[in-house]
């Protein structure tokens, strides 16, 4: 792992390619409901406990790395979204979206209550680290 000097985000190797911008994670959920810092909290507690995840926020989003990028929190004005992948196409409901990007398939859950936070996402988003 490989702390960038400027941004401080951390990084799989050193001069890893990245946009280099300082970001405080307070400033993505700044004018949203509270709600969604609570579903966020909940995520990364969860997510945080798996070997060798790096945490790290941009201006627009907290990115979550094991090997690759395995999951994208954006917090957006009414619902958080999030970014996974995995081998197969998931059906929409109740995943927003679903688009094939190269050999794997980039999806997308959105979320605005913490009563959604089921084994069931926990799962989905487990099967991206254990994919990537």
């Amino acid at each position: 792992m490989w702390t960038c000097p400027r941004c401080e985000r951390d990084l799989l190797r050193e001069n890893q390619w990245h946009v280099c911008v300082k970001a405080d994670l307070d400033s993505l959920f700044e004018g949203k409901p509270k709600e969604l810092e609570y579903i966020f909290d909940k995520l990364l507690a969860e997510v945080v406990e798996w070997d060798g995840v790096i945490v790290s926020n941009t201006q627009k989003c907290v990115l979550f790395v094991h090997r690759q990028t395995f999951l994208v929190i954006r917090p957006m004005s009414k619902f958080l979204d999030l970014q996974f992948y995995s081998k197969e196409e998931l059906p929409c409901p109740p995943f927003f979206k679903s688009k094939k990007v190269a050999k794997k398939y980039q999806n997308h859950f959105r979320i605005s209550r913490l009563e959604e936070v089921s084994p069931f996402l926990i799962r989905q988003l487990r099967n991206s680290y254990d994919f990537l």
